[in-house]
């Protein structure tokens, strides 16, 4: 009975030990084109150490809806999407410069080097739970911006 319990004892200890390094890890991050160009669409997704499966979906619904969109952006660096998680050293600015308070994608217009605007996609958590309403939103909220470029 002892040696049972000691057992099952040492698997939660694994266990729990996996869960917190993935946790701390994170989900492998999306490679981004440097920023090499004079003006560009930056979006931006943020998010905090502490991740819910709706956080994921934030993200992998950004992705899809700039890859379905506007590859050839991607592709050319004209857009850059970068992942950025706001509790590592060195990025606690961004909830200054955003006045982000939860998970957010946002969109930063850079110009000559300089951000000239920016704006929260704050409905993507009302639209959450509908994919082509989100990706459309997305994409709605980035022509504009484009069109600035």
């Amino acid at each position: 009975m002892l040696k049972t319990l000691l057992g099952l004892f040492i698997a939660m200890i694994l266990l729990a030990g996996s869960v917190l390094a993935q946790a701390v890890a994170g989900p492998a991050q999306v490679a981004v084109a440097p920023m090499s160009m004079p003006s560009q669409l930056v979006v931006y997704y943020f998010h905090g150490n502490a991740r819910c499966a709706s956080c994921y979906k934030l993200e992998q619904y950004a992705k899809e809806a700039l890859e379905q969109n506007f590859a050839d952006e991607l592709k050319s660096g004209k857009i850059v999407f970068k992942i950025v998680n706001i509790d590592k050293s060195g990025n606690d600015h961004f909830v200054a410069d955003y006045q982000l308070y939860t998970k957010s994608v946002v969109l930063s217009l850079v110009k000559d080097g300089k951000q000239v605007r920016y704006k929260n996609l704050e409905k993507v958590w009302d639209l959450l739970r509908d994919q082509n309403q989100y990706h459309a939103y997305v994409r709605d909220e980035i022509e504009p911006f484009l069109g600035e470029l």
